[in-house]
């Protein structure tokens, strides 16, 4: 009796290897993320408020319905209030931008933010939504660009604090 259900058993594994199985992940991204998109020091005239840092991303890849490679990213970011005066409640933009190409994949599209920080001078640790970036086949790590949404003067402020 155990021999037969051994035998069955062995016959199972024989059947599903030789069946056609499609590969889980394709090709996960690269995410980049340029030093001067990655901090965001907000201010009330010229006094600081809060400051942002995007930190890194969590993520993983996948096929979706369609048999597409997808990445999913999420980003972390450090958020702290700085003055009183500000408001408890820190918002900000972050985006992801797969750049111009043919494959129509999302291009730059911008994810607005609001992060709750209770005390002056504390530092919530922050992740962001999950995103979904569909990745063109056969090309193994195609950059993602992940940054903070700057206006001119913030993007400024960087440069001249030495954030390049």
């Amino acid at each position: 009796m155990s021999k037969k259900i051994f035998l069955v058993a062995a016959l199972l594994i024989l059947a599903s290897c030789a069946a056609e199985k499609k590969p889980f992940v394709h090709y996960c991204p690269n995410v980049q993320m340029a030093a001067e998109f990655t901090r965001l020091t907000q201010t009330a005239g010229r006094v600081p408020e809060s400051k942002v840092e995007l930190i890194g991303y969590e993520g993983y890849c996948r096929l979706d319905a369609r048999n597409q490679a997808q990445a999913v990213i999420a980003p972390i970011f450090e958020v702290s209030r700085l003055t009183a005066a500000s408001d408890e409640t820190v918002r900000f933009s972050y985006y992801t931008d797969t750049g111009d190409n043919k494959a129509a994949l999302i291009g730059k599209q911008a994810y607005p933010v609001s992060v709750k920080v209770s005390e002056v001078g504390e530092k919530v640790m922050y992740q962001g939504d999950y995103v979904e970036v569909r990745i063109p086949d056969g090309q193994p790590g195609f950059p993602i660009k992940m940054g903070l949404v700057l206006s001119d003067y913030q993007y400024r402020y960087n440069r001249t604090h030495g954030l390049k």
